[in-house]
């Protein structure tokens, strides 16, 4: 959160907007169309840089913050010599570490059950361009638990995309982000969100889909002197379903943006590896922070 504002009071503010909006999500739902409202946090609209908003003004959100207030900032706000502009079509976005490490949720109703269904949302850290924040998407439905972990640096924004799989009954969903860390160490400075979406008319590109799997890894060091210097084939690397990879005793995790950027971290930062992955998910290709040129070809 902003330092100089710790003292801000939250503020009512567009009571009609959030109605409409709320009215409109429940419409939906009746319908049999599920939907986010309020994914991008335009409701209620803020000035400034940020503002502190009391969660029932940001409803249907709720939060776990310690102050039961939510974030918001104005994307294109400039802080810190940085202009923090949000995604492309969006105007404001949420910063899941308010006031404290927290949760930020949402109940969405209307997926019938049996159908197929999945999520997105835009990622960003705050604090660093090499170094990022985490956070834990959950989708709880009807007991049936999906979970990943995210981790993104300020460098960009990432959309991330994921398929959920079938709906388990009629029942409600809920969807939740919960901040991991933070690159700051801050409980309070971390974790950007926007532009999330639950629904069936979330599908992943075939990059996401296709990530998983068996592949021939080559690393290459004959062009950085950080290495050793070799070109060597180091045998078989399994990205699985659960977010582990494994290279012989060497561990780490994965994960796919839905720009088909491939991220491994292995060992707790001992390598990070950032590929380019291929539309059909055959191939991927990149480097690691030490310049080591990396080649996996699918098995």
């Amino acid at each position: 959160m902003l330092v100089n504002m710790r003292q801000m009071a939250a503020q009512a503010s567009g009571t009609s907007r959030m109605i409409a909006m709320l009215a409109a999500a429940a419409l939906g739902a009746a319908n049999g169309h599920a939907q986010v409202a309020n994914g991008d946090f335009s409701s209620p609209s803020v000035s400034g840089v940020a503002q502190f908003r009391d969660q029932k003004v940001v409803a249907p959100w709720t939060t776990t913050d310690s102050k039961g207030q939510i974030e918001i900032w104005q994307g294109g706000a400039m802080l810190g010599n940085k202009k923090w502009d949000a995604p492309a079509g969006i105007k404001q976005f949420a910063e899941v570490n308010a006031n404290s490490h927290s949760t930020l949720s949402q109940v969405v109703n209307g997926i019938p059950a049996g159908a197929k269904y999945g999520f997105s949302f835009y990622h960003m850290g705050r604090h660093s361009a090499t170094e990022g924040d985490s956070i834990e998407v959950t989708v709880n439905d009807g007991g049936k638990v999906w979970k990943n972990t995210y981790t993104t640096t300020n460098a960009a924004w990432k959309q991330y995309t994921a398929t959920v799989g079938t709906k388990n009954g009629g029942g409600p969903v809920t969807l939740s982000f919960r901040s991991v860390s933070t690159a700051s160490g801050d409980p309070s400075v971390g974790n950007f969100l926007t532009g999330i979406k639950l629904d069936q008319t979330v599908v992943p590109p075939p990059c996401v889909m296709n990530a998983g799997g068996n592949y021939d890894w080559t690393t290459d060091n004959t062009k950085t002197t950080k290495g050793n210097g070799k070109k060597e084939n180091v045998g078989t690397v399994t990205l699985s379903a659960d977010q582990s990879a494994v290279n012989n005793s060497v561990k780490g995790k994965w994960q796919v943006s839905t720009e088909c950027v491939l991220t491994i971290n292995w060992e707790n930062g001992r390598f990070i590896d950032v590929l380019r992955m291929s539309a059909d998910g055959k191939t991927i290709s990149g480097t690691n922070q030490i310049g080591t040129i990396i080649t996996g070809i699918r098995k």
